[in-house]
């Protein structure tokens, strides 16, 4: 396997860490690429084939992306990179069927959870690395997922 840290600077890496150029956005990326994922929950329904095809395609691209974007702008956790959003939040959605009322709950939690970081999610934010850039999202994907099964049980 070619090593990341000898990945080229390419637009094409630095477009796929920016959710090809919404990190980039003045204000709330991490927002946007949360919204970037929300067409790629409905088409593949929380499960299936493609929901977990892009859910595989988006978490093997994130590392290599996210290190490319960290090394050019020698950030640790640059706000350009916004695949990580992209990977917690189909994480967030798997095995939750699309609709409106799940949708703005699992949204509204992933963000929280994004911003809020508590436990494990806290303590890989303190780290550095592309890994931990894209697992603390990871992390707050399985608590919006949980956290959103029980409200959706609840309300029925």
């Amino acid at each position: 396997m070619f090593p990341v840290n000898r990945l080229p600077d390419s637009v094409v890496w630095r477009a796929v860490a920016s959710g090809l150029g919404v990190g980039y956005a003045p204000v709330a990326p991490g927002t946007l690429g949360a919204i970037l994922a929300l067409p790629l929950w409905y088409w593949g329904g929380g499960a299936g084939a493609i929901h977990f095809g892009a859910l595989a395609l988006v978490l093997v691209l994130s590392l290599p992306a996210a290190k490319v974007e960290m090394r050019v702008t020698g950030q640790k956790d640059p706000p350009s990179v916004v695949i990580d959003e992209i990977a917690g939040m189909l994480l967030a959605s798997t095995g939750i069927p699309w609709g409106w009322k799940s949708c703005l709950v699992l949204f509204l939690l992933f963000r929280l959870f994004d911003i809020v970081k508590f436990g494990p999610a806290a303590w890989m934010n303190s780290r550095e690395g592309a890994t931990y850039v894209v697992a603390d999202d990871l992390v707050a994907g399985f608590y919006a997922n949980v956290a959103c099964r029980g409200i959706l049980w609840l309300t029925g």
